[in-house]
């Protein structure tokens, strides 16, 4: 259907059974249903909604990594009273975003051009949410997985707010490390972590998959986060089976001390 090569990626939109998809080299990163344009048939995308079970009251929201805007514009719709940043490093996504994918041009969606780990050190606005879902490759950037890098969004956050990133990965076995290590890190910024595996026929055993990790400080039990999950945060999410995300919460310990805290490499001086 469309191809472009931007200066990041090679980028392919496609249709096929009334999918609409998006992809940058081999890896798919977006989809919507042609009839209705704002579903998609990737899982993960309803986890991304998890951070209203932590704050109910969220009225602005900074998402790194737009994509075909997917995530943004189901918020926009649902949450009427949400302000959504959105920060985008290829500025021919955004466009591909806005004309392939109906991203709704309106006041309530802000859309930047630019690195989403710049904006971080350099905004002095304050979110309830803020999520990563950016990858390069099948991986999350390195800068956007760094305890430096969760320090300044936890910077960013409102005193209840909360963080979710989306990696690929696994808790246990030989494609854990990385995922491990994200947890980790998190685990040193932020006083309570919450992982969600989400359940994909594709995936079985300790195969890689879709994990959102949930981050926040807000004084908020296990029962109280999964009591909100079930109710849809008082009938706010709409997703199709938000109700039953509470099931895919971790529950076992994930082992940390094999792994790295992730932090930035030195910067190089000259002699």
């Amino acid at each position: 259907m469309y191809v472009e090569d931007s200066p990041y990626h090679r980028i392919k939109v496609a249709e096929a059974n009334g999918v609409r998809t998006l992809r940058f080299e081999r890896n798919q990163q977006s989809s919507m249903r042609l009839d209705d344009p704002f579903e998609t048939d990737l899982e993960y995308v309803g986890y991304l909604h998890l951070p209203l079970a932590v704050i109910p009251s969220a009225e602005r929201t900074l998402v790194i990594g737009l994509g075909a805007g997917m995530l943004v514009k189901r918020m926009w719709r649902d949450y009427p009273a949400m302000h959504l940043d959105a920060i985008e490093l290829d500025a021919a996504v955004v466009e591909i975003a806005r004309v392939l994918f109906e991203l709704p041009s309106d006041p309530r969606i802000t859309v930047i051009v630019g690195d989403g780990r710049d904006y971080l050190e350099a905004t002095s606005a304050t979110y309830d949410i803020i999520i990563v879902d950016a990858f390069a490759d099948d991986r999350v950037p390195r800068p956007l997985t760094t305890e430096e890098c969760f320090r300044a969004a936890r910077d960013h956050l409102s005193p209840d707010g909360a963080f979710a990133i989306n990696v690929i990965g696994s808790l246990q076995g030989s494609h854990s490390r990385e995922a491990r290590s994200i947890y980790r890190t998190l685990s040193n910024v932020w006083r309570s972590v919450r992982v969600f595996v989400v359940e994909s026929a594709d995936n079985e055993g300790d195969a890689s998959r879709n994990l959102v990790m949930l981050a926040f400080d807000a004084e908020l039990t296990d029962e109280t986060l999964l009591a909100r999950i079930a109710g849809r945060v008082d009938g706010l999410v709409t997703i199709t089976g938000f109700e039953h995300f509470g099931s895919h919460l971790h529950r076992t310990p994930i082992r940390g001390g094999d792994v790295p805290i992730l932090i930035d490499a030195p910067v190089r001086r000259g002699r």
